[in-house]
């Protein structure tokens, strides 16, 4: 029951007049412990007991600076208090994911493909909506605030790709939020009580934390439907290679095969599924904590581009550093080639751009000329990875012949 926990926490951190005048005083910025004694006018132990409240509830976050301590509203709190209370307070049990406005009861679509279970996904998988009917998959939007203003489609029905990244040009700052235990749990307990088979896919572990809140609303739902199939799985994986992930798995459905036994095949699978990465601005993996300020600011001063993969275990992994924007897509295409074995057609490849479409075509072209490879798509990367990784960002997504822990093996083990 540890969503209901989690919601008791929130709901404390509410019930009390002294902490609601303490939020309205951390509404217009960080404040410290010695101005909230003074404003709010309670003594030490009082304030550190609400604060602490607060600070469980994960509204409020705290951080140290000497004898002080600093307090200031979380965003990812914020939202989280806010969609449990209209959650509550709504007539409908839960809206439908797939849906920006007039929001209704979620219901399981009906099954006129005669499949044997559904599919969903989170929108950081950039799959266009055309194959998303296509295939009758549904989503779950993962939010995003720009400037603190709230984008709960995760695609681009409130903004265009365009206007995203040259607001972040401009110098706008764009946050995720992970989606919180409790919209799985209403999600997983719809499939569960019709009785419906679900696999899900999920943004890579290692890049969010959205995948542990489907796992803890999974416990949940077990408790009242133990048999039910539902099967999270943790793409280890981003934006199209989310994608990719999902076309194996509605190819397996179309061969008849169970939630189940799709869900096992695919668990191994998908660590075939490779993501190469190289982006324009070292600054925006320094502000995801991947790079430091030091590091970003002498990578950018000498035009050093990193190529990065996804490793094994979904995080983001160094691999390469070249001077100037030609030398990194050449890059690039150099650790394709050698992860695939001469004489290999390729089905599909993928190319994710942050708005820097001739850079991508440019890609296309040396992917093509590298390997024989039928179809080359590319697109626009959504903001859900887009704001990490920055405008002028490439990612290069495809099926090897190889698992990720053969191809760093092969090429990156110290013994090369």
């Amino acid at each position: 029951m540890r969503a209901y926990f989690e919601s008791t926490k929130i709901f404390t951190a509410f019930c009390d007049e002294t902490r609601l005048k303490v939020l309205g005083l951390l509404r217009t910025g960080e404040k410290c412990a010695n101005v909230l004694l003074k404003q709010v006018s309670i003594g030490q132990s009082t304030l550190s007991h609400h604060m602490k409240i607060l600070v469980e509830s994960g509204i409020v976050t705290a951080r140290k600076v000497g004898k002080w301590t600093y307090y200031s509203i979380c965003e990812n709190g914020k939202q989280r208090a806010a969609e449990m209370l209209k959650r509550l307070t709504t007539l409908t049990e839960i809206e439908n994911p797939g849906q920006k406005s007039n929001p209704e009861k979620y219901t399981i679509k009906e099954d006129t493909s005669m499949t044997s279970f559904s599919i969903m996904m989170d929108t950081s998988s950039d799959l266009p909506p055309e194959y998303l009917k296509k295939h009758n998959i549904d989503t779950l939007p993962i939010t995003y605030d720009l400037d603190g203003e709230p984008h709960n489609d995760g695609y681009w029905e409130t903004i265009t790709g365009k206007g995203f990244y040259d607001a972040l040009r401009n110098g706008s700052v764009a946050k995720t939020a992970q989606v919180n235990p409790e919209t799985f749990t209403g999600i997983f307990t719809e499939y569960a009580k019709n009785n419906r088979d679900l696999i899900f896919l999920i943004l890579s572990s290692g890049l969010s934390a959205t995948y542990q809140s489907a796992l803890i609303a999974l416990e949940e739902v077990k408790e009242t439907y133990p048999d039910c199939n539902i099967f999270p799985i943790d793409s280890i994986s981003a934006t199209v290679g989310i994608g990719l992930v999902i076309s194996l798995v509605v190819k397996k459905r179309e061969e008849g095969l169970s939630a189940k036994e799709t869900a096992a095949w695919i668990e191994e699978k998908k660590h075939s599924c490779i993501g190469l990465f190289t982006v324009d601005d070292l600054m925006y993996l320094h502000r995801g904590g991947r790079l430091s300020k030091f590091s970003a600011i002498a990578g950018s001063v000498l035009n050093v581009k990193p190529v990065l993969n996804l490793a094994p275990d979904g995080t983001l992994a160094l691999k390469g550093k070249t001077r100037g924007r030609k030398s990194s897509l050449e890059l690039l295409t150099e650790q394709f080639k050698r992860s695939i074995n001469p004489g290999t057609e390729l089905d599909t490849v993928y190319i994710a751009h942050t708005d820097c479409e001739q850079d991508a075509s440019t890609l296309a072209e040396l992917v093509k000329t590298a390997a024989s490879v039928k179809n080359v798509v590319s697109m626009m990367m959504g903001p859900v990875i887009g704001a990490h990784l920055g405008p002028g960002a490439l990612v290069l997504l495809y099926e090897a012949d190889m698992t990720r822990n053969e191809y760093e093996s092969k090429f990156y083990s110290k013994k090369q």
